[in-house]
């Protein structure tokens, strides 16, 4: 890994913005709902023509790589940040990082890595599952839900043990079938790219004892409960990315081919729509009631912006750590 920059740990008490730069240059003919609907459309998409054991390793679907920056906030949100640490995975595209118990758990495009304040490798943790994974949160249960959209499943992950403890995986009765894929099975060396899934899962965040998921291919919201039953709530927007809860308890995502934030009630009616003329609105975190941080990738910004008024109250340049921003979290 090479560090550019890193700061003593005593500033990594506040709390901390995680951000994914990747150096993958945006290509906007591929950010229309229209594209996606065309390109995932076919009726004769799936089930797939290719044998399993023909699929090539993921890395040569997948050749870019990235950088991570964390920083430092103050509690409202309203000054600039500050940059704590600025690193590049030498080995892997890193796709989410997540500061948690004391710690900086970083999913790169086939493993989880875990560090500690000085940037120190503790553990890696593997599963033949874990190919393009895009997000990991803390569940209500003190557990961490990485989302994978190369198997389209959610992966439950021991903190402490650093093991994989249970797994769940989008239903082919709603999404289709590509392969019987059995846990063994491995889809980092037989990589399933976006033709070959069913839904591209990407995001999973806890939600009533389960976990919520969006999908690109479908644009829906989904929810396993905490028995792992799978409950599609809505779709339709075609290439979402991100669903979370704000703080006031409603639900929000990214309409990316809109650059729209849209909030949704827990009962799944739409509260609210703000507009942020980005063409890739990949992801969005709420950092107070009156904050948000958006990833506005077409513009390579990330941009804090007020939500009620569609406002900018500042944006940082992501141009000297990449060709786009990604990924967005938030915590202490």
């Amino acid at each position: 890994m090479k560090v550019h920059f890193r700061k003593h740990r005593g500033n990594w008490s506040r709390p901390l913005l995680c951000v994914t730069h990747t150096e993958r240059p945006m290509d906007l003919k591929q950010c229309s709902r229209e594209y996606f609907i065309t390109q995932f459309g076919a009726a004769s998409r799936l089930p797939p023509k290719v044998p399993f054991e023909a699929l090539t390793h993921a890395r040569e679907f997948s050749p870019w790589k990235g950088s991570v920056t964390v920083w430092g906030l103050c509690d409202d949100g309203r000054q600039l940040p500050e940059l704590l640490a600025y690193f590049e995975p030498t080995a892997y595209k890193p796709q989410q990082v997540l500061w948690y118990r004391e710690r900086l758990w970083l999913l790169g495009l086939e493993q989880l890595e875990v560090f500690d304040s000085e940037l120190r490798l503790i553990r890696r943790l593997e599963d033949p599952w874990l190919s393009v994974e895009h997000t990991v949160f803390p569940d209500e249960r003190g557990r961490l839900v990485a989302s994978c959209s190369a198997s389209d499943a959610i992966l439950f992950i021991d903190p402490h043990t650093y093991t994989v403890m249970d797994f769940a995986r989008v239903p082919e009765s709603i999404y289709g079938h590509n392969y019987h894929l059995k846990r063994e099975d491995s889809v980092v060396e037989h990589y399933l790219h976006n033709d070959l899934q069913l839904a591209h899962l990407n995001c999973a965040w806890p939600w009533r004892g389960g976990v919520l998921i969006t999908t690109l291919i479908q644009g829906a919201i989904g929810w396993f409960d905490s028995d792992k039953h799978y409950h599609e709530l809505l779709r339709g927007y075609v290439g979402c990315h991100g669903i979370r809860t704000n703080q006031e308890g409603n639900l929000y995502f990214c309409d990316s081919c809109a650059g729209t934030v849209v909030v949704l009630s827990p009962e799944l009616k739409v509260l609210q729509e703000y507009p942020t003329g980005s063409k890739w609105l990949h992801d969005a975190q709420q950092i107070t009631r009156e904050l948000y941080a958006l990833a506005v990738s077409d513009r390579n910004v990330l941009a804090f912006v007020e939500p009620h008024t569609s406002r900018p109250v500042f944006g940082l340049d992501g141009r000297n750590f990449g060709e786009g921003v990604q990924s967005v979290s938030y915590g202490r």
